[in-house]
């Protein structure tokens, strides 16, 4: 039939435009109504290319601001140490022995620079008291072992013959029963075998023994079972060599305390009374003794992790408890108090009575606390003398901590300490080395954000012609002089006189914190082609001047200028009025965001930042330039619309002209036939 004709393929539509997503045009006439609408669709919607890109320059510009906005309060937030009086009257003590004396800072202090000579000193040391040693129990020899009161309680050991425990002196191989031998005994059935290889064993009577011999001893063997040589203490004890004769002595008394015997053992675990349960008091604190499941060691540790302010011990040397105070000087120790139940503190050998407190045993001994001595001269050559109930001194030099170590002058041979109060710039150094990095941190963003694209010739191979070619696309902030203002603004500030009273001392660069004296920048070579590409095209150039960015503090230069005029060195940084205060405010009013400053804000947050503004300014394009686009997305909708409905009525018309053409061919046709 004619009047047929093929129907077009559907074509890629931009999003917005009201073209139907399936659609049969062109039956009737044959024509691609979807292919000239989509035609004068993508003309109408090329109006937005321009303005989609503006939105994306834009959009990229407010991220690069806040970018930077980010960078300065970051920059804001070093000022608060940076203008931190105390940093430029900060001091520091050192010792010319700190072996002998320490020299430390008092936190929170400020000690005045000078130099003070420290003579002598006496060291403190803290109240000690030691048991009564008619406490202790003795070792009997003509006991057997077991119950014969030694401090070690002895045993058979597990590897001996027939279960009993052995012994080894040169050889001699001395078999006991801790249940049914005694030293006594002991020493007489071994005495024949000892003398045959020059061994002497003795009892001395005096709770020791000793072992004589002309041959170098050796004590013990592999094969020997028990602890029979711990329990006579001869395992740490010395040995001489004397006319011929090697001697070996009990390193301290056999009999005495037994740290690790219950109370209730057959010997007291030591002790000449036996322990009873209940509770005793020290410095106020109550402890708790089991006789039947505690024993010295447990109490000791009972003690010493409680809050009485004492530590326990025991002395091995001389089989003596002692109880010293923590804190040194000339300060006692309590004990007992009416209520205690135990008879612990009698029975161990402090008190001479269980029921009344602080009436010491008979034997008990007290050696007092004495309080630490600091004989010095000051900057003035003042002599004087200090005294103080602790090894740590803070009333010789104010703001200083001194930690007596060592005592000096006198006998000891230890010369003289002097302690040197100075200046101490290491907070301070550090506080301006942290404000350069954030600074320059904001510079470079902005050098980067501002930079300017590089235009350059380049050389048509083909035709030869010279044409402009931008190489470089250059900053998202290029020409934006409102960022480049506040650049000047900065590097003003940083470079700019502040009102010292000192012509030497009023700059930052006239003590030490400069900028610096070089930048660099793109530009194009001189011999460009169009089949080179654009990155061989640029090349870097150097020149003088500056970048607008800080180069690390002279700190040579900076220790001059605050020994030679601290003052004006610190109005420089610190105050409202001072470089750092001007910058601060400034920064408020550009960012509005607060700078702090050590004694208080920077000028006043504004209700219109600079910052603020721009990006407002931008976003309100952006908004306009959107809705443009939906407008011309709108015009695109309407005019496909109405082009389908002009093309869909011609279409009618065509199929009905069609029709009409077809009927008065039948005719024809028909007529024809007759």
């Amino acid at each position: 039939m004619s009047g047929i004709g093929a129907t077009s393929t559907s074509s890629s539509t931009p999003a917005g435009t009201n073209v139907p997503p399936v659609s049969f045009p062109g039956i009737a006439s044959g024509i691609d109504y979807n292919s000239i609408i989509q035609k004068y669709t993508d003309l109408t919607l090329q109006q937005e290319t321009p303005l989609k890109t503006n939105v994306t320059n834009l959009t990229n510009q407010n991220a690069e601001l806040l970018k930077i906005q980010d960078l300065l309060s970051k920059f804001q937030a070093t000022f608060t140490t940076i203008s931190d009086p105390a940093n430029f009257s900060a001091t520091a003590p050192s010792s010319t022995n700190a072996t002998a004396i320490a020299a430390t800072a008092v936190a929170g202090g400020s000690a005045t620079p000078g130099t003070y000579t420290i003579t002598k000193t006496l060291l403190a040391t803290a109240t000690q008291y030691a048991n009564d040693p008619a406490a202790n129990g003795t070792f009997n020899s003509g006991v057997v072992l077991a119950n014969a009161g030694a401090s070690i309680s002895p045993n058979n050991g597990t590897t001996g013959p027939n279960g009993k425990g052995q012994l080894t002196i040169n050889g001699v191989a001395m078999t006991y029963d801790v249940n049914s031998t005694t030293l006594t005994s002991l020493i007489a059935a071994n005495s024949a075998a000892l003398a045959a290889v020059g061994v002497t064993l003795t009892d001395n009577g005096n709770g020791t023994v000793s072992i004589t011999s002309t041959q170098p001893l050796t004590l013990g063997s592999a094969s020997d079972s028990g602890n029979l040589l711990q329990v006579l203490k001869l395992d740490t004890a010395p040995v001489t060599f004397s006319g011929g004769t090697y001697t070996a002595t009990s390193a301290s008394k056999i009999g005495g305390i037994n740290l690790g015997a219950t109370f209730n053992t057959s010997n007291n675990a030591g002790f000449a009374t036996a322990v009873t349960s209940g509770t005793f008091t020290i410095n106020g604190v109550h402890f708790t003794v089991n006789a039947a499941g505690n024993n010295l060691n447990n109490m000791i540790s009972q003690i010493n992790a409680s809050s009485a302010g004492v530590v326990a011990s025991y002395d091995q040397a001389n089989d003596r408890v002692l109880i010293t105070a923590k804190a040194s000087g000339p300060q006692g120790v309590s004990f007992g108090a009416a209520g205690d139940t135990s008879n612990f503190l009698q029975a161990v050998g402090f008190l001479s009575n269980a029921g009344t407190p602080n009436v010491f045993s008979a034997g008990a001994t007290t050696t007092v606390g004495k309080s630490a001595e600091v004989d010095y001269t000051d900057s003035a050559g003042t002599s004087h003398v200090a005294y103080a109930n602790s090894n740590t001194v803070t009333n010789v030099i104010p703001g200083v901590s001194l930690a007596l170590q060592q005592a000096i002058g006198g006998t000891t041979g230890i010369a003289p300490v002097t302690i040197t109060v100075a200046q101490d710039t290491t907070a301070l150094t550090t506080a301006i080395g942290t404000f350069v990095t954030a600074y320059n941190a904001v510079i470079d963003e902005i050098n980067t954000a501002t930079v300017a694209p590089v235009v350059g010739k380049s050389t048509s191979s083909t035709t030869g012609t010279s044409t402009g070619t931008q190489l470089t696309t250059g900053g998202v902030l290029f020409n934006n002089q409102d960022i480049l203002s506040l650049k000047d603004r900065l590097v003003n500030f940083v470079s700019g006189f502040g009102s010292t009273g000192s012509k030497s001392y009023n700059s930052w660069a006239s003590v030490g914190l400069m900028l610096d004296n070089s930048f660099t920048v793109n530009s194009a070579t001189s011999s460009n082609t169009s089949n080179t590409s654009s990155q061989n095209n640029v090349t870097t150039q150097s020149f003088a001047g500056t970048s607008g960015k800080l180069v690390a503090l002279d700190t040579t230069k900076f220790a001059a200028a605050l020994a030679a005029d601290g003052n004006a060195v610190a109005k420089l940084f610190t105050g409202t009025t001072s470089i750092v205060g001007q910058l601060g405010a400034y920064l408020t009013a550009a960012t509005g965001l607060p700078t702090q400053l050590t004694g208080g804000l920077a000028g006043k947050i504004p209700v219109h930042s600079l910052f603020s503004t721009l990006t407002d300014a931008k976003n309100n394009q952006i908004t306009s330039l959107q809705q443009q686009i939906q407008l011309v997305t709108d015009q695109a909708n309407l005019q496909a619309n109405t082009l389908r409905a002009q093309f869909t009525a011609s279409e009618t018309l065509i199929a009905q002209l069609q029709s009409v053409q077809s009927s008065l061919g039948q005719l024809t046709g028909s007529t024809s036939s007759r």
